[in-house]
């Protein structure tokens, strides 16, 4: 778990500080080297903890459900509550649109999820549609 210090800077400061941070990045893209700055800039366990957010929110984005999302990510039915709440709030629009156009993530979670037999192998268009609630519910329960 990350921690953050208990003396907080003053609020102007840290608006200036963050907005730096985004302007540091936005930098790193226009440069093509975002990918080393991501990697010098955070830990191994950010980057996990990262990764797994926005997979969280490409899976909301498609309906499905909590405990589907906990054990496909090995994350606690209650994070992964604590962010439908906020996904149910529009809160996640932004990273939705601009962050998870790509297919890349897809395919991604596709093989997380086929791996572990939690829906079925890519099969037409029609392969998010939610699974049979029967069948889901017997997995889960047998895992």
């Amino acid at each position: 778990m990350t921690h953050i210090s208990s003396r907080a800077l003053k609020p102007e400061h840290f608006n200036r500080l963050h907005i730096e941070l985004v302007r540091s990045f936005e930098r790193s893209f226009k440069n093509n080297s975002s990918k080393n700055v991501f990697y010098e800039f955070f830990t191994p366990t950010e980057r996990i903890m990262f990764a797994k957010r926005l997979a969280v929110m490409a899976l909301l984005s498609k309906g499905a459900s909590t405990l589907t999302i906990s054990e496909a990510l090995s994350m606690s039915p209650s994070t992964v509550d604590k962010m439908r709440i906020k996904y149910e709030h529009g809160d996640y629009e932004k990273i939705i649109k601009t962050a998870l156009g790509k297919k890349d993530i897809w395919n991604i979670l596709e093989q997380i999820f086929t791996v572990g037999g939690l829906i079925p192998q890519k099969v037409g268009t029609d392969r998010w549609k939610k699974l049979n609630e029967d069948t889901r519910n017997e997995k889960l329960m047998n895992s």
